[in-house]
């Protein structure tokens, strides 16, 4: 590990742009402070697990550990050439930081004084990193920022706890270990509980650095029982992948599956794809809502033009954008289309649709499609909750599984260097090994889908149907054909997701807080 705690001495003597530019990194970890009452346990060797982790993946990394202001500005000087450029630049910080008037400062190690002169003498600003990237300009700018971990400062009470929210500009991600105003966990362990969740999921295959880290939020909630959840700002253009590519083939699920289906054939006007999706899916999710949208299309073409008035006019005095999502969320318009393809006519051409499957398509109104689309979207994402809570189950079990079968590997592994007669059971462990992991990565998947989704039920029922999403939408008058069937076992992540929906705000935004709702009891 020397050559990594040294390699910043180097970084000063051989340029840092010298390096390879396409993956750059780097990492700085403050543990030893000159106030011994601010000494951490696990930043400087969060840097050195982090170190091995990136260059695995082909990223030239520059590793600081216990540098003063003066170092770390250096090292940012030397780091903001090599990102310039770059396919993707990361940047890491363990050690303490603090918010003073919304300003997010980085405490270097000459730090020993609890006052603000010590406090802007020995720090860097969240500004000066961002300012940076913004220089730099890499295709994807990464910073990963460890650095909520109480200290006297804040006992005394002269800051607040955690770090302030952030913004930055096109092509960053800032990903904070947790959500602001809270502390983080400097860990038991050899690391952090975020870092080591970073380290855990950053070299898996195929998977896109917004659903990777997604995947270390969601394994800090779980790991931490709710106690941290980190956070993610980001405005990140195009897809990037710290591991592997786009496009690996990766077995699905049988929910997967049925989840990619249904949204692939929810806004068709003909019958067959979801006989198709019957067929395929004889007791899928969806099921009832594929026959109902069977007799809807039916009605349609044996049904003539709805008298009164043209949907044309009554849609025409509501949002646009309301409603397209309504309709989408229904099924009528794919919810993948942008906001801005929505017109008039396309619009009115989905609501004609709509309306055919009403009882009385006279009847139709702009109200009615908006409680329709939050009562649809309270169902999905109860649905929903019921799957997520079934795989986070499965996921500790199988983790647990997972430490056993390794355990026992080594222990053959050490009997078999003196014992041939082991051998078989070496490969017999490995095989169940390998057999796990591949039931781990199916979960995760399907956690992937079901995390991802439930989010995207979240924000779209805040941004258009928040004076819907009520319990007086489950009411089984009037509902059409499928949504009256709310079944019993739902009805509690029902009331759960519109609790959601109604805790929802700036602070928890970009958290999956609502993850800690569905976590084990034992």
């Amino acid at each position: 590990m020397t050559k990594f705690i040294i390699a910043f001495t180097f970084a000063l003597i051989l340029p840092f742009s010298a390096l390879a530019q396409n993956r750059v990194a780097l990492l700085v970890g403050n543990a030893n402070y000159d106030n011994p009452d601010l000494t951490l346990r696990n930043p400087v060797n969060d840097v050195g697990a982090l170190t091995i982790a990136l260059e695995a993946l082909n990223f030239e990394v520059v590793a600081a550990t216990d540098q003063d202001r003066a170092g770390f500005l250096a090292a940012l000087d030397q780091f903001e050439q090599a990102a310039k450029n770059a396919e993707i630049a990361v940047f890491f910080f363990a050690g303490h930081g603090v918010q003073v008037n919304g300003e997010n400062y980085f405490i270097g190690r000459e730090f020993d004084q609890l006052d603000d002169g010590s406090l802007l003498n020995s720090a860097v600003t969240m500004s000066e990193i961002v300012e940076v990237f913004g220089r730099a300009k890499p295709d994807l700018g990464v910073l990963m920022l460890d650095a909520c971990r109480n200290n006297p400062f804040v006992d005394a009470g002269q800051v607040v706890p955690g770090l302030a929210r952030s913004r930055g500009g096109a092509g960053l991600l800032i990903a904070y270990a947790t959500d602001p105003g809270n502390v983080a966990y400097d860990g038991a362990g050899e690391n952090s509980i975020f870092t080591k969740a970073i380290i855990n999921n950053i070299a898996t295959d195929g998977v896109e650095a917004r659903i990777m880290f997604g995947r270390v939020r969601q394994q800090v909630v779980l790991e931490s029982r709710g106690q941290q959840i980190p956070w993610v700002e980001e405005a990140v253009l195009g897809e990037y992948y710290f591991a592997g590519r786009a496009g690996i083939v990766v077995a699905s699920s049988e929910y997967t599956r049925e989840l990619q289906a249904w949204r692939q054939i929810s806004a068709q006007t003909e019958t067959e794809p979801f006989q198709q999706y019957l067929t395929d899916f004889p007791e899928g999710v969806f099921r009832q809502f594929a026959s109902d949208r069977i007799t809807m299309i039916r009605q349609a073409r044996a049904a003539g033009a709805p008298s009164g008035l043209s949907s044309i006019e009554i849609l025409e005095p509501e949002s646009a954008d309301r409603v397209e999502a309504a309709l989408g969320v229904l099924g009528f318009l794919p919810l993948t289309r942008a906001l801005s393809d929505a017109n008039l006519a396309a619009l009115a051409a989905a609501f004609d649709l709509y309306r055919t499957q009403l009882p009385n398509p006279d009847e139709a109104s702009a109200d009615r499609l908006f409680q329709d689309a939050a009562r649809m979207t309270i169902f999905l994402a109860a649905t929903t909750a019921q799957q997520l809570r079934t795989d986070i189950i499965a996921l500790s079990s199988i983790d647990r599984t997972l430490k056993i079968a390794n355990d026992a590997y080594w222990q053959i592994e050490l009997i078999a260097q003196t014992n041939d007669a082991a051998l078989p059971l070496l490969e017999t462990a490995r095989n169940d090994i390998t057999a796990i992991e591949a039931n781990l990565a199916l979960v995760m998947d399907r956690l992937d889908e079901s995390r991802l989704y439930y989010q995207q039920l979240i924000d779209r029922a805040i941004a258009h149907f928040p004076d819907r999403i009520d319990t007086s939408v489950l009411d089984s008058s009037g509902q059409q054909a499928g949504l009256s069937r709310l079944e019993q076992r739902l009805a509690q992540d029902a009331a759960l997701f519109i609790s959601h929906i109604q805790n929802s705000n700036e602070q928890t935004k970009g958290t999956y807080a609502w993850l800690i709702d569905f976590l084990p009891t034992s």
